[in-house]
C-alpha cells in the first residue's frame, strides 16, 4: 500500500541552472517538496562524533562545531551521521531563502547517491563531477571537478585523502543517479529542528490531506512526530540546568562564525567561490584552522592555526597540487601554533 502512495515532488537546485521546481504548488503542500542541492553549491568536510548515543547534547555539540568550522558567513547544514564520523554539509542559506511555496526538506545530492562499502570512484553530479572515497560504509572524503578530472587530478585527490592505489588511472565516471532516501537515517533529535519549524501552513497541509485523500498514513506520521516532539522537550527541559557550558560554547561558536563572516564576505568580493571551496577542503585534511586570508597583486597569504602534530612539508606538498595556485611557501609564525602561507595565484584562463 505504501508503495502507491505519491512521491513527493524533487526539485533541483542547479549552480548552472538554477532552480527546477517539480509538482504543481497543490502537490508541493500536500505531499512536502525535496530540493536537492548540486555538490557544486556545497562544502563537505569530516569530523569525529561525540561517544553516546543519541541525544540532545550530541546533536547540539555537532551543530556548534559545525558552525564554527564551515567557510559558508550563514549556513545551512546536514549531518551524515556514521558511527565514529559525521559527514557536515553545508551551503549559504540564501540560495534557498527565496523559494516560494515551499514546504519540505533540503538535501545536498552526495547524500542520495548509491552508497559504496570500501573504495574511491568517480561519479557525475548535477553540474560536473566528484571524487569519493568510502571506508565502513560511510563517505570519507569528496571533492568536485566542473568537468571530468584527469588522472594527474584523480592521483592527487587520493593522496590528499590517503588513500591505498593514489597512482591509479583515474576511473570511468558513473552515471548520475538519486536514490529515494539517504543512506543515514537522520537521528530523532534532528527532527526537533524540523518541529520548530511548523507553521500555519503546515496545518492548513494537514487539513487538505486528510479531507482530499486517505489521511490515515499522513496521520500516523503526524503522532510519531508529536510522541517524538513530546520526547525531546522532556529530555530538553531535563537539560535546561546544565547548559552553562553549551551556552559558553555557543558564543564562543558564534563570534568565531562572525569572524569567518567577514573573511568570506571578503573572499567573495575579491577570488572566485572555487578558491575559498578548494583551500578550506583541503585545510579541513589537515585539521588546521584558517584564521586570516589576504590577497594583493596575485599573492595570497593565509594565517594558519595548527594543533598537535603537524607536518609543514605535507601541506606545501598538498597546495602545490592545487591548480589555483603556485610557489606556495610556508614559515612559523610568531605564536605556538601559528604558520604564514603564501602562494602565488595562477591568471585566469
Amino acid at each position: 500500500m505504501s508503495r502507491r502512495f505519491p512521491k513527493r515532488p524533487q526539485s533541483l537546485l542547479s549552480a548552472r541552472r538554477g532552480v527546477e521546481r517539480r509538482g504543481g504548488p497543490a502537490e508541493r503542500l500536500i505531499l512536502g517538496e525535496r530540493v536537492v542541492i548540486s555538490r557544486a553549491l556545497c562544502h563537505f568536510e569530516t569530523m569525529n562524533a561525540l561517544p553516546g548515543g543519541q541525544s540532545l547534547r550530541r546533536y547540539e555539540a555537532a551543530k556548534l562545531g559545525a558552525r564554527a568550522r564551515t567557510p559558508i558567513a550563514d549556513p545551512e547544514f546536514y549531518f551524515d551521521w556514521g558511527d565514529d564520523q559525521i559527514g557536515v554539509w553545508s551551503w549559504p542559506k540564501s540560495l534557498t531563502a527565496d523559494l516560494t511555496e515551499f514546504e519540505g526538506e533540503i538535501l545536498p545530492e552526495t547524500v542520495l547517491h548509491p552508497p559504496l562499502q570500501e573504495g574511491a570512484r568517480l561519479m557525475t553530479t548535477i553540474d560536473g563531477y566528484e571524487g569519493q572515497v568510502w571506508r565502513d560504509g560511510q563517505l570519507r572524503a569528496s571533492r568536485w571537478w566542473p568537468s571530468q578530472p584527469g588522472d594527474s587530478d584523480w592521483a592527487s585527490f587520493l593522496r590528499m585523502t590517503r588513500s591505498a592505489g593514489a597512482d591509479q588511472i583515474r576511473p570511468a565516471p558513473s552515471d548520475l543517479v538519486l536514490t529515494d532516501r539517504p543512506a543515514h537515517a537522520q537521528p530523532y533529535t534532528a527532527l526537533l529542528d524540523r518541529v520548530k519549524s511548523i507553521s500555519l501552513r503546515d496545518i492548513t497541509a494537514l487539513a487538505l490531506v486528510c479531507i482530499a485523500v486517505p489521511g490515515l498514513y499522513l496521520l500516523g506520521q503526524w503522532a510519531q512526530l508529536s510522541r517524538t516532539h513530546a520526547a525531546a522537550s522532556a529530555e530538553l527541559a531535563a537539560l535546561s540546568e546544565e547548559t552553562a557550558e553549551i551556552g559558553t560554547a555557543r558564543l564562543t561558536a558564534q563570534s568565531a562564525s562572525n569572524e569567518l563572516a567577514l573573511y568570506a564576505q571578503a573572499l567573495n568580493r575579491r577570488h572566485p567561490a572555487q578558491l575559498l571551496a578548494s583551500v578550506s577542503e583541503e585545510l579541513a585534511r589537515f585539521s588546521i584552522r584558517l584564521d586570516a586570508f589576504e590577497q594583493n597583486d596575485g599573492l595570497l597569504s593565509l594565517n594558519l592555526h595548527a594543533e598537535g602534530d603537524f607536518a609543514p612539508e605535507a601541506l606545501v606538498r598538498t597546495m602545490e597540487n592545487n591548480p589555483l595556485m603556485n610557489s606556495v611557501s610556508l614559515e612559523p609564525g610568531r605564536g605556538r601554533g601559528e604558520w604564514l602561507l603564501t602562494a602565488q595565484l595562477e591568471s585566469a584562463q
